[in-house]
């Protein structure tokens, strides 16, 4: 019988959206040891324990999937985001060789849309030795999200100024520098190639900015970093503090949870479980999380 170490999947999922061919490629996954105090700071440690217990999930960290959106209409290839790229973590940076297996080199990438500017969203636009992994692309960021991590002191005097704030500071510093001569500015509701709406969704950062994406009658609301794990779609009041304006975080996550629900629209997450594809239920309680079925002929 094989362990789980021998077993190696296709890291992609291919699905359609109207005209366009879309793929959720893993770059890994980002795991945090403790839930405490980055995610719930201000809850009590039993409230959080119950609810990963009654979730199926271990109790002893967070376990955040990274995901990528590649979508293609024959003639642009565009990733949104770029994901962690090989300095971040050893579980994470798995980006390319499942772009590979997807069929599609780093070469063929015509355009990167950055949601926001945080290590594991654009992380992956150098290799380990600096140089420029896709090459041929154009990339585009907020206007509002590049201002901030380019100030002489970038403002998290809402949220949780530390060490790991400071190594986003120089990190986004740093990533920028190699494409500024590609970097397109966008603005805060914009959109690109005739079928991207940007809206701007502060609050985990800046310029967070979520991404409608439609084709024909179908479209598909990529939300970013908006909630990262199902506890902050059943209890989003409980923030986190890698959101640069806590308050702001969590009145930006109530109102996306409130139209998702009431739209009953199909969205992706970046860090949900993979493919990440869902939608979300209002409940007398609050707000639950429902997976897409998918069935294999």
């Amino acid at each position: 019988m094989n362990t789980t170490k021998d077993i190696k999947n296709s890291g992609f999922f291919k699905f359609q959206l109207g005209q366009l061919k879309l793929a959720v490629i893993t770059d890994g996954v980002i795991q945090i040891e403790t839930i405490q105090p980055m995610f719930a700071p201000n809850i009590q440690k039993e409230r959080i324990k119950d609810f990963f217990a009654n979730s199926m999930l271990r109790e002893d960290k967070i376990e955040l999937a990274g995901n990528i959106l590649f979508i293609t209409n024959g003639e642009k290839n565009i990733l949104i985001d770029a994901g962690s790229g090989v300095m971040v973590s050893p579980s994470t940076g798995k980006l390319i060789e499942n772009l590979a297996n997807l069929g599609v080199s780093p070469h063929e990438i015509t355009d990167i849309v950055f949601t926001h500017a945080h290590p594991d969203h654009i992380g992956g636009v150098v290799d380990k030795d600096g140089k420029l992994v896709f090459e041929n692309a154009d990339y585009y960021i907020s206007e509002t999200e590049y201002k901030f991590w380019m100030s002489e002191e970038p403002d998290f005097s809402q949220g949780t100024k530390n060490e790991f704030s400071d190594f986003e500071i120089q990190f986004a510093r740093d990533h920028f520098k190699p494409i500024e001569d590609k970097l397109n500015l966008y603005a805060d509701e914009a959109e690109l190639f005739g079928f991207l709406k940007l809206e701007h969704a502060p609050g985990h950062t800046p310029g967070h900015t979520i991404i409608t994406i439609s084709s024909g009658d179908e479209e598909l609301v990529h939300i970013a970093d908006t909630f990262q794990h199902i506890m902050l779609i059943e209890y989003p009041e409980w923030g986190n503090q890698i959101d640069s304006d806590f308050e702001l975080g969590i009145k930006t996550r109530k109102d996306v949870l409130e139209k998702l629900s009431s739209t009953k629209k199909l969205f992706f997450g970046d860090h949900l479980p993979f493919p990440s594809l869902g939608f979300i239920q209002k409940t007398e309680k609050g707000y639950h999380y429902v997976p897409k079925a998918f069935y294999t002929v």
